[in-house]
């Protein structure tokens, strides 16, 4: 720092004496996911790096595991409440609408930070042009396959869900399995799976503004027909050990989020025989390929109730900017897991030290990673899918009926839930 007076150099010698003996102009709480080795690298960041160049401290709290939302709006209310908080994007929407989450649209550089981000990723932090965080790791769907057991039954890997089925004959044969799946919040599970079948058709589940379900659109109904034959016609697995059987060859191809990339990864009894491809698609009518993916993401949220919201801020563009995002993922890289990691940013493949015969197929995911858009009361919603899929699975029920009695409750949870917040939402 170049001191040009005596006055901005006696300042210059009390702004480092305060950062030496720890002694900040501000001090943040943030409640954060990453635990082990991932919690220690980013606190480890931030005292290195964020505290010494903004002169904000950072106190780290873990955040509640169980029912986090109801424990972070009863923090709101009692004025106890992080200032930042790591949450999972399906969370965001419901806690922003409710008052719990600042509206950050106004931030400074908040343009600027949001040109960074994929587009297709924000609509699950977006509700009527109010953004309520901002995304940070990201975990899309793609498929992993061994590429010496479709070598040894002499196929390639399929492009499409067509290619997929006929090649499930062939698999099965051989006593072997295909599996698709998506592990996280169980109530959204089906509809997480279902979601890429609607996406690649050009639609979605719910109608353009937000207020009702477009589960009875027949292009919706085309997608979960073909979505539920998987289980019904072609008997892919519900459940399965994915490891295990990844690695011992009885189910040699798995449609799963990326961080599986890494158990896989360091799996020395596969090396050299796996390999990772976009996930199947739908032909479109020029005869490209539509493999629009879909997932979900570690988000960074500032609480309505914090009293620090510009330091707050400060906190979020530094954690969501390319330089964090590169150190991060290196550092990530050199723990014993071999953790790697994907982020939100346009540039985050490019930084992630991915291996570069495969950097390909990953900008391609990203790019084609299309988040669920967020509605109020999706959240409940999106259950009304799980319970038409397991009627038509398990009770033999016409995939028609129970889709449109899904849309029918569906649409009656949003409406009920516009009511209940209408209030909020004026305030948008």
């Amino acid at each position: 720092m170049w001191c040009k007076n005596h006055f901005s150099e006696a300042f210059c010698i009390l702004l480092v004496l305060m950062l030496a003996t720890g002694v900040f102009a501000e001090k943040i709480t943030v409640w954060v996911w990453y635990d082990g080795a991932l919690g220690q690298i980013l606190r480890q960041m931030v005292k290195e790096d964020f505290e010494p160049k903004t002169g904000i401290q950072v106190e780290f709290q873990s955040a509640p595991v169980a029912d986090i939302t109801t424990k972070l709006l009863l923090a709101v209310i009692g004025n106890d409440a992080p200032d930042v908080v790591e949450l999972f994007s399906n969370q965001i929407v419901e806690l922003g609408v409710r008052g719990a989450l600042q509206k950050i649209n106004n931030m400074p550089n908040f343009n600027k930070v949001l040109e960074q981000m994929h587009p297709g990723l924000m609509r699950q932090l977006t509700y009527k042009n109010s953004v309520f965080a901002l995304p940070g790791e990201v975990n899309w769907t793609w498929s992993y396959y061994r590429t010496d057991i479709l070598k040894e039954i002499g196929a390639e890997f399929p492009k499409t869900w067509d290619e997929l089925k006929n090649l499930s004959g062939k698999l099965k044969a051989r006593n072997m399995d295909i599996y698709y799946d998506y592990q996280g919040d169980e109530a959204a599970r089906t509809t997480t799976r279902f979601l890429p079948f609607v996406f690649q058709r050009g639609t979605d589940i719910y109608t353009t503004d937000g207020t009702a379900s477009n589960l009875d659109h027949p292009l919706i109904i085309e997608a979960f027909k073909e979505f539920i034959s998987l289980f019904k016609d072609y008997k892919f697995p519900l459940e399965d050990p994915g490891y295990q059987t990844f690695t011992d060859g009885s189910t040699p191809i798995q449609i799963y989020q990326n961080w599986y990339y890494s158990r896989f990864y360091v799996a020395p009894q596969i090396e050299g025989n796996w390999d990772i491809a976009q996930m199947p698609g739908h032909k479109k009518k020029d005869g490209s390929i539509d493999h629009t993916n879909t997932g979900k993401m570690l988000t960074w949220a500032i609480t309505s109730s914090s009293k620090k919201k510009q330091a707050a801020w400060k906190f979020l563009e530094w954690v969501v900017s390319p330089q964090f995002i590169g150190k991060f993922s290196k550092l990530a890289l050199e723990t014993p897991a071999k953790w790697h990691l994907f982020f939100s940013t346009r540039d985050s493949i490019d930084k992630s030290i991915f291996p570069v015969e495969q950097l390909d197929v990953a900008r391609k995911a990203l790019a084609a990673c299309k988040m669920q858009r967020a509605v109020v009361g999706g959240y409940v919603a999106d259950r009304y899918i799980d319970f038409a899929f397991s009627s038509v699975l398990f009770q033999n029920a016409r995939p028609e009926d129970a889709l449109i009695q899904a849309a029918k409750d569906s649409t009656q949870e949003i409406q009920r839930k516009l009511k209940e917040f209408s209030k909020y939402i004026a305030n948008l």
